[in-house]
């Protein structure tokens, strides 16, 4: 049976089943596919998705505090996530993450967590939401088996894509951090920074710019102190950004990169999972610590039976 493009976007959002198209084709069907959805049966997913397909069908504006502009080709890896049938990419966005490899992307886990494959497309190799890039379906969405959504402790994801990113000065993986790489690395003196496309300010919008914002490893005594976050610092978690406030990454910024240089090479050593607001003073924010969950991506990927 011969069917149109838009009628195999329907019925790929109506059965679950994945969809690859190319980059323009997606924007042209999307609205179509959109259009047979309302805010009521289309917002099931990770609380981030939500937010995001409400404010679409509310008509709202579509966030790192503190940051500057970035330009993609010093952060290659940065991806953002969307919504697989909101046409823009800068209306569609609700989480950020990195290039795993051509075919993988890592980003947090309550981004994607009772999130279906079909429901998210990722937008790779644009500094700017809307302009250029390279748009992809997700095949599998793989949560890790620790993660506890109450307290954010293993707050990691991988998105297997349906088809390879194009791999070139705009898109390129960034390596994880290993454990032994982290016990051997003097973090006190390396600059890190966050990466994102969120809110520039503590309940703002998104932004179509991608911005950067230096920020510094905090200990986790003085993370977990009483007037910070009061012991609810795991083992696999870090925080970085300033203690008097004003640099932070934000909404919108979830799932995204927290980069560090080893040897000269960027490195990924957290994923944007929570914090208290955005830049408050005293509370920085909190980071999946990726040296933790480094040997479990790498099995994932690899099609590992210990990936669980």
């Amino acid at each position: 049976m011969k069917t149109t493009l838009a009628s195999q976007v329907l019925l790929a959002l109506s059965t679950g089943l994945a969809l690859v198209t190319p980059s323009s084709a997606v924007d042209t069907v999307a609205a179509t596919a959109a259009t047979t959805l309302t805010k009521a049966n289309a917002a099931s997913g990770s609380a981030p998705y939500r937010e995001t397909v409400i404010r679409y069908f509310d008509r709202l504006g579509v966030k790192i505090v503190g940051g500057k502009p970035a330009r993609i080709a010093d952060y290659p890896w940065q991806v953002s996530l969307g919504v697989s049938w909101i046409a823009d990419p800068y209306q569609a966005h609700f989480c950020g993450g990195s290039v795993y490899s051509a075919g993988w992307i890592i980003t947090a886990a309550h981004c994607v967590s009772q999130t279906a494959a079909k429901d998210i497309v990722i937008t790779a190799g644009t500094d700017k939401l809307g302009q250029d890039g390279e748009r992809r379906n997700v095949r599998r969405v793989i949560v890790n088996p620790s993660y506890d959504g109450q307290s954010q402790d293993s707050d990691v994801a991988l998105l297997e894509l349906m088809a390879p990113l194009p791999l070139g000065p705009a898109i390129q993986p960034i390596s994880l951090m290993t454990a032994a790489e982290e016990a051997n690395w003097s973090w006190q003196a390396q600059p890190l920074s966050t990466v994102g496309w969120g809110a520039t300010r503590e309940g703002g919008q998104p932004v179509r710019d991608l911005r950067f914002v230096p920020v510094g490893l905090v200990d986790r005594g003085s993370c977990n102190g009483a007037l910070a976050y009061d012991g609810k610092i795991t083992e696999n978690m870090v925080c970085a950004g300033n203690s008097e406030g004003g640099q932070d990454s934000c909404q919108g910024d979830s799932g995204g990169p927290l980069s560090a240089s080893l040897a000269g090479k960027a490195k990924l050593l957290g994923v944007v999972s929570w914090g208290y607001g955005c830049a408050r003073p005293g509370l920085v924010g909190v980071y999946t610590r990726v040296p933790r969950f480094a040997a479990w991506a790498d099995a994932c990927v690899a099609q590992s039976s210990s990936c669980q």
